[in-house]
């Protein structure tokens, strides 16, 4: 399926070019850039795993890596509200 639509910021410009199977040559100039032309790489095969026991370089908080179902304790956080260096930590493992 086609996209047919004139892009109205990079971002677009890179899910057109996903949708449409073509090529995107432009240097990422922000984070999202850089993650939708990974996700985009990873649509046509190109690098990336779905095998995440694969995977080298693991997320980790607090030095433990994320492995399975755990639970904040596992992780070594307290069970009351997150700190604010938790709650960065948590988001960098998410972004």
């Amino acid at each position: 399926m086609a996209v047919d639509m004139i892009p109205q910021s990079r971002d677009e410009e890179i899910l057109i070019a996903t949708i449409n199977g073509n090529e995107y040559t432009a240097i990422p100039q922000s984070r999202m850039e850089y993650l939708l032309l990974e996700l985009k790489s990873v649509i046509e095969g190109g690098q990336g795993t779905l095998d995440y026991e694969s995977l080298e370089n693991k997320p980790q908080i607090n030095s433990v890596t994320l492995i399975g179902d755990m639970s904040a304790s596992d992780l070594g956080l307290e069970t009351s509200p997150l700190t604010t260096e938790q709650v960065n930590q948590l988001l960098d493992v998410l972004s």
